[in-house]
């Protein structure tokens, strides 16, 4: 339950104020009318603050949402019980009661007094866009428009688990690498703010001149024990504002241009934006959705503009009567074999089977490809650290040499 804030007046017309605990503001009114108290403003406890809050760049705010994973998971069990023929409200109540986080707890607990306030559950979701996106809102009123809910739910927890599955590959993949760069980089900034300038101040005092490839690395070596922290600031405030710009869409649009443009970065964002395109709008046509829908509620996954905006295009080309393979077969951004494979459906009639079939070849040509490219990162690293290492050595031995040197002769 929320506590909520209330304005009313009373059965005698007095104004009174207090605080009440209920699942949602509806409810709230209701059990206040039953009190014959008649409520002129309800507003959860707190919002004060949280208006406050919405004042402040969306990107120091983090908004109420269920993790992914958790989302995967709990999908998979509501799928489960509704084929079992469970009320939803009571799939819903069952899934709020053995949440481990008061959050998911609290978005479940106002999906489902929506839903027994008399909302479908899609509409209800979309209450919740921060946990529920547009697409599986989607999924859930096909599902709840051809009667089978339970099973579209089974084939939204497919798309979802599949999707936790490409990520959790890609993340644990680059865990190794991003640790012995992190490691690599700490040994030689180490070397550099600390070792090299004890070891030429020794050679100063003796007068001998220092090595060419010595004095190069003396000189970064002062620069990052004299700006270091600087440098620091100035790379951490282009990031910050890196991140600030791409959320602006013009911008946003012309670094994804440039992404694709590039020989094999711009393949690889092509096949995966293309997988996720393919996969969600198979789920949805399996799911019963019709095609133009699917197609708008697919597009959503994308993460490139310029293909994200190239897909609207094709989307009103079939609004207006073309067919879906001709329509993307128009996007370039996207691999001919997707527009191929929508052919084959369509003369088939399995157009949501093609395209799960599609969306499997282009995830396993792009694990194929990041197990490839990262089995070369890992050398690559070490190989690069290893030659960096080598200079700052050979630049600290040459001196001594010379020195001792000096010292014979």
């Amino acid at each position: 339950m929320q506590a909520f804030e209330y304005s009313a007046v009373d059965r005698n017309g007095k104004a009174c104020k207090g605080t009440i605990s209920a699942d949602g503001p509806n409810e709230a009114r209701r059990t206040l009318l039953a009190r014959q108290i008649y409520a002129t403003d309800i507003k959860p406890t707190g919002s004060r603050g949280k208006s406050v809050a919405n004042f402040l760049p969306a990107i120091f705010r983090q908004q109420e949402k269920i993790g992914s994973k958790e989302l995967a998971l709990i999908t998979r069990q509501m799928a489960t019980m509704i084929e079992a023929a469970s009320p939803v409200e009571e799939v819903l109540a069952a899934l709020a009661q053995q949440a481990e986080k008061s959050t998911t707890r609290a978005i479940l607990s106002r999906v489902r007094t929506n839903v027994i306030e008399g909302m479908r559950l899609s509409r209800a979701m979309e209450e919740e866009p921060a946990t529920f996106d547009s697409l599986y809102c989607s999924m859930v009123a096909a599902g709840e428009a051809a009667g089978a809910l339970g099973s579209v739910l089974s084939r939204v927890a497919d798309h979802r688990e599949k999707s936790e599955e490409t990520r959790a590959k890609i993340q644990s993949a680059l865990i190794y690498p991003a640790v012995l760069l992190t490691v690599a980089t700490g040994v030689v900034t180490a070397l550099m703010v600390l070792v090299v300038p004890k070891v030429v101040a020794q050679f100063d005092s003796f007068g001998g001149e220092l090595p060419a490839i010595t004095q190069i690395v003396v000189g970064i070596s002062n620069f990052l024990s004299s700006y270091g922290l600087f440098l620091l600031l100035v790379i951490t405030a282009l990031v910050f504002g890196f991140g600030v710009a791409m959320r602006r869409p013009a911008v946003r649009y012309h670094v994804h241009t440039g992404l694709l443009a590039l020989p094999v970065i711009g393949r690889l964002i092509r096949s995966v934006n293309a997988a996720r395109f393919a996969r969600a709008f198979g789920t949805l046509v399996l799911g019963g959705s019709p095609v133009l829908e699917a197609m708008v509620a697919a597009k959503e996954t994308i993460r490139s503009a310029p293909i994200k905006s190239s897909l609207s295009d094709a989307i009103t080309r079939v609004r207006e009567g073309s067919g879906v393979a001709g329509s993307l077969q128009q996007v370039a951004a996207l691999p001919p074999m997707l527009s191929y494979m929508a052919s084959a459906g369509e003369r088939s009639g399995q157009l949501g089977m093609m395209m799960h079939k599609v969306a499997d070849y282009l995830e396993s040509e792009f694990d194929g490809f990041t197990k490839s490219a990262l089995s070369l990162l890992e050398p690559m690293i070490v190989i690069l650290m290893g030659g960096i290492v080598g200079v700052i050595v050979m630049s600290i031995m040459l001196p001594i040499l010379r020195l001792n040197s000096l010292v014979l002769l």
